[in-house]
């Protein structure tokens, strides 16, 4: 039977209310090479002072395209509450997307970002990075894999450094404890039995070491398409190389079945869309990358 995984990524609501000066740019190319390394930039009224800025990054088993679905609701509230969003698109298994080359697309992504700080009026060392389930495990890679070679880019914006906080909402950390996932077999391009070493670099748990960024990590604990294990492991490995952690756990929380506003009825939406997800992701940020002016 095809795994329901990345099906089930797509089904994603997100509550949105009020209104916003939010300005948006689509369809910003960033590697002019591939046509899916696009971006949207949602920009929040101009500031006299650069503003920081987060590089979202949707999931979707790393194989479908939901950038404007997934995460463009996420992207406008960010700029709502001061922050330049730029929500990325990269390409997908399937369509060239195959480890490494989304890692790759991911930091050519970030590389442009800051290339072009003076563009957006941002401050290109105040840069986090937020993603959910496949988009969980990117961000963490930007933040721990950055100047690995075998991940490192070759686009025109040339390497980057990591960002300097990382939102990873039940990301996939250790890529072993997927090995009979048919999407993570067609990302990482093989079994594990066949390939355990892309399974090790493709693991952002892998890549961790002194110097890595604050981590915030937001799981369901009923999540049974990536166990909050992934989360617990990466932050006890985080902590022990003495880098900032914090982990959200939602109770009762699934992939993309939890509780709305005031503990009301289960909804079909992310661990990171619940109110107390998005209040612990905005304090994290003003704490690591903020606050915006």
């Amino acid at each position: 039977m095809r795994n329901p995984w990345p099906h089930a990524l797509a089904v994603w609501t997100f509550v949105l209310t009020g209104c916003s000066d939010v300005v948006v740019q689509s369809d910003v190319s960033y590697d002019d090479r591939f046509d899916l390394d696009q971006m949207d930039v949602y920009s929040p009224p101009p500031s006299d002072v650069p503003r920081p800025a987060v590089v979202v990054i949707h999931g979707g088993g790393w194989r479908e395209p939901l950038r404007r679905d997934g995460m463009s609701q996420h992207s406008r509230r960010l700029a709502e509450a001061g922050y330049v969003a730029f929500n990325i698109d990269y390409r997908l298994v399937g369509s060239g997307g195959n480890f490494p080359n989304e890692v790759q697309d991911c930091l050519c992504a970030l590389s442009f970002v800051r290339a072009h700080a003076a563009d957006y009026n941002i401050d290109p060392d105040h840069v986090a990075a937020l993603g959910y389930s496949a988009g969980g495990h990117l961000v963490s890679m930007l933040g721990v894999a950055a100047t690995d070679p075998v991940v490192a880019p070759d686009c025109a914006s040339g390497p980057t450094g990591p960002v300097q906080a990382v939102i990873s909402g039940a990301g996939p950390e250790d890529m072993t404890l997927l090995p009979q996932i048919d999407v993570v077999t067609h990302f990482v391009g093989g079994t594990l039995d066949a390939v355990p070493e892309l399974y090790a670099e493709a693991s952002p748990l892998t890549h961790v070491t002194d110097g890595a960024p604050p981590f915030l990590f937001i799981h369901g604990d009923n999540d049974w398409f990536v166990d909050i294990k992934h989360s617990y492991e990466m932050k006890a490995a985080l902590e022990g190389v003495g880098s900032e952690t914090r982990l959200l756990e939602v109770p009762g929380g699934g992939h993309i079945w939890n509780k709305g506003a005031d503990d009301g009825d289960w909804e079909l939406m992310l661990s990171i869309d619940t109110p107390e997800a998005w209040a612990a992701a905005i304090d994290f940020l003003d704490h690591t990358i903020g606050p915006p002016p």
